[in-house]
């Protein structure tokens, strides 16, 4: 700890952040001992945590088991962000008048700590189509949304990046660094990402960068396709739609 109590801070910050991490649209309300086992913390401090943040309104308990849940307070800071940068009402729309226009699933992502984290998406009616569960993080490594990421971001986020603990979810995934370099020094040339059976078998995709102010890319847009419909010329006629739609968000964002 520093002298003046900082790192003690930082510190306290971090795991008030691994206990909010527990939720999900999976698992809306947790238990105080499961939430304490699951962050990595003791019963007392998890406690601690949740008396803090149910102070300030960011979890609550319910009142039937004694279980928590998110609470209110977010609501504020979520419409504060949007009012701000309304990338989740641009990305709802871009992903909508994509998946019409390609009559496939689409999806915009933003990176957070180990993974693109989906902030909108768009299943067309059809029924051979990829599902989308929004609340799952899309590896950096094994797929499209992440690998492109990469590629078009600056060396010190890429650096980082790669010095997440990797692993395989599938016989296709990549782990080895010189490999996940090489294809996303090839993805930069090109100017768009294309990933097949690396993350779940069954489904290929592609993907673009889209930018606001910083150097490194904001989001990225993509367009999953089951693995078999996935061609050349699949992938030709998918990305004039594809660069419209990373316009769209452009123009969005940025008035450029």
């Amino acid at each position: 700890m520093t002298p003046d109590g900082k790192g003690c801070t930082v510190k306290t910050v971090d795991k008030a952040m691994s206990v909010l991490d527990q939720f999900s649209m999976e698992r809306t309300e947790v238990g105080l001992s499961e939430l304490a086992t699951l962050s990595g913390l003791d019963k007392a401090a998890t406690r601690r945590l949740l008396v803090a943040m149910a102070k300030h309104g960011f979890v609550e308990q319910v009142a039937a088991g004694g279980k928590y849940r998110l609470g209110h307070g977010f609501l504020r800071l979520a419409r504060i962000r949007e009012a701000t940068v309304p990338i989740v009402r641009a990305a709802q729309e871009t992903t909508d008048w994509l998946s019409e226009q390609v009559d496939e699933t689409v999806h915009i992502g933003v990176p957070g700590e180990k993974g693109m984290t989906t902030i909108a998406y768009c299943m067309p009616s059809k029924g051979n189509v990829i599902n989308i569960i929004p609340t799952q993080v899309l590896p950096f490594h094994l797929t499209s949304s992440g690998l492109v990421h990469l590629a078009f971001a600056t060396d010190e986020t890429r650096e980082r990046i790669l010095a997440i603990k990797r692993e395989k979810t599938t016989d296709a995934s990549q782990t080895r660094k010189t490999d996940i370099v090489r294809t996303i020094n090839a993805f930069k040339e090109t100017g768009f990402s294309q990933s097949r059976n690396t993350f779940e078998n069954g489904v290929a995709s592609i993907a673009m960068p889209f930018f606001a102010d910083g150097p490194d890319p904001v989001g990225t847009v993509a367009i999953a396709v089951p693995d078999a419909n996935m061609n050349d010329e699949r992938v030709n006629e998918l990305l004039p739609f594809l660069r419209e739609a990373v316009v769209r968000m452009q123009t969005s964002l940025t008035g450029f």
